[in-house]
């Protein structure tokens, strides 16, 4: 095992983040073309069965890996081998007992949704199988992460995405529908296995030491207990919807909740170096406060962007790339994209608690948020149809990054309004621009989706990065032309080099 000297905690969190940001702007790119070939050969009630599929499956899942990944990356100590077969003996059995129970069951739970096809409860028992890869690729992954060595990690993911979205689109045009996500996610899943245990082999086998997976369990159900929470409120869509609304309506919710969220794809790259970064900062409250608010500013000024785009040419957008037989999604496109800066709130400051290890308070105010979004959900779909997810998702999801940031620490909500408060009018007077250009060009009846989409996104940009230089604290304008001046001085050769062994990123040997 490797452990990282804490004066190089921040070289290879910007490391880890350099590499996952190129794999993600690339996988972004491959998944964005992928799903765009999807959306147009299948139609929404396909992806509304695949999703429902997906859900059913998932119901026994709930417990993933039972938070061992998470605990044993926090901890200060490296698990050994021997840590890592027990952490693969604990995921075995439980994902054994979730294939045993989705074979006999997957009847009785499509019975519920009159719209769906027989063939769905064949399709829910073959994706069960397709749960064994991530206990296989765990061991690996938690050494990987742990020593801050995304390098692997970013490449497996890569390399994956793309064949999914390659194998799945020739599968669709084949003629296979659904049965084509299946296959794409088979195939990329052993290929990311095989290359991240090239990368960090561990010996794969079984340990039935009784006295340390009781040890284990109790150390990791803290972690799993907010994921769980998070899961039973991503139900709100194939649960609520599904069995109310129907497939096409989640399919439209599906596509909706996919685009909104399409920077937390990118910010996935920084939220998960973060977190073995903040949990070896942990010592240094101050630091890693400092810390926490420099990720959140950045990752806000990417998702009030996206949000106030997704306002301003939302409508063209979809019509543009996915075709008019999605626009009624847009709607729900709009609402979902509001909730954007509190997902990514909540993405940053829940890993932060999670560093400390204050799991339970986390787990108090995601069992809100679920309450709250499964509640309300119920409610709206009577009343509105399937806009009531998206509504309701806003609601909880603001609840949840309130409470979050303001339980975090003393004066720490009241730090983030000042740090970050400046988005709100640049975003506002940005996307007030857009739509008036954008809505002077569509009272021309000639005018084409690409043309609205332009006349809308420029203005939108142009007073958005005008508006943040000039609002934005002279601190973060520092760090930004810090960061972009080395990429236009003679000396941008020198910003993307990686030192050449591991021992210039402060790796040692040690058995702490």
């Amino acid at each position: 095992m490797t452990v990282v000297r804490k004066d190089m905690l921040s070289v290879l969190a910007r490391r880890g983040m350099r590499d996952m940001f190129v794999r993600q702007i690339f996988a972004t790119a491959v998944s964005f073309g992928g799903s765009v070939v999807l959306a147009r050969v299948l139609n929404p009630s396909e992806f509304g069965t695949y999703a429902i599929a997906t859900f059913a499956v998932n119901i026994f899942m709930v417990l993933g890996d039972l938070g061992l990944g998470a605990a044993f990356i926090q901890n200060s100590k490296s698990p050994d081998d021997k840590y890592l077969q027990i952490s693969f003996t604990i995921q075995l059995v439980l994902v054994t007992t979730v294939v045993a129970l989705t074979w006999m069951l997957a009847p009785w739970i499509v019975g519920f949704y009159s719209s769906v096809s027989p063939q769905t409860v064949w399709l829910i028992r073959v994706m069960s199988f397709l749960l064994y890869l991530p206990v296989l690729r765990s061991g690996s992954t938690i050494q990987l992460e742990r020593s801050l060595r995304y390098r692997p990690i970013a490449w497996s993911e890569g390399i994956g995405i793309s064949l999914y979205q390659i194998i799945a689109v020739i599968c669709a045009l084949k003629g296979l529908g659904v049965w084509s996500f299946v296959f794409a996610t088979l195939v990329s899943g052993l290929t990311g296995l095989v290359i991240v245990y090239r990368s960090a082999p561990w010996p794969v086998g079984l340990c039935f030491d009784w006295c340390e997976i009781r040890r284990v369990l109790r150390q990791g159900i803290s972690f799993q207990s907010a994921a769980l929470l998070d899961v039973f409120s991503q139900w709100a869509i194939p649960a609520i919807a599904g069995t109310l609304a129907g497939p096409t309506a989640v399919g439209y919710l599906g596509l909706a909740l996919a685009n909104a969220k399409r920077p937390l794809f990118l910010a996935e790259s920084v939220t998960r170096v973060s977190f073995p970064h903040f949990s070896r900062l942990r010592t240094d409250i101050g630091e890693l406060h400092n810390a926490i608010n420099d990720y959140l500013v950045g990752l806000l000024w990417v998702m009030f962007a996206w949000t106030g785009l997704l306002w301003t040419s939302g409508s063209p957008l979809v019509m543009l790339i996915y075709s008019a037989k999605w626009l009624p999604a847009v709607p729900a496109l709009l609402i979902f994209a509001v909730a954007l800066p509190m997902d990514i709130i909540i993405w940053t400051v829940g890993l932060s608690y999670r560093a400390l290890n204050r799991n339970w308070s986390a787990v108090k105010i995601f069992a809100a948020r679920t309450a709250v979004n499964l509640g309300i959900s119920a409610l709206l779909v009577h009343r509105i149809g399937f806009l009531g997810i998206p509504v309701a998702y806003v609601a909880a999801n603001t609840v949840c990054a309130i409470l979050l940031l303001y339980n975090f620490a003393p004066g720490f909500f009241s730090r983030m309004i000042r740090s970050a408060g400046w988005l709100v009018p640049c975003v506002v007077s940005a996307s007030l621009c857009g739509r008036l250009a954008s809505d002077l060009v569509a009272g021309d009846a000639t005018a084409t989706a690409i043309q609205r989409l332009i006349l809308g996104a420029l203005p939108f940009s142009a007073v958005y990065l005008l508006g943040s230089f000039v609002l934005a604290p002279a601190g973060y304008r520092a760090k930004f032309l810090s960061l972009v001046r080395p990429l236009f001085s003679a000396q941008r050769k020198h910003v993307f080099n990686m030192p050449p062994r591991a021992e210039s990123f402060g790796y040692t040997t040690s058995e702490d």
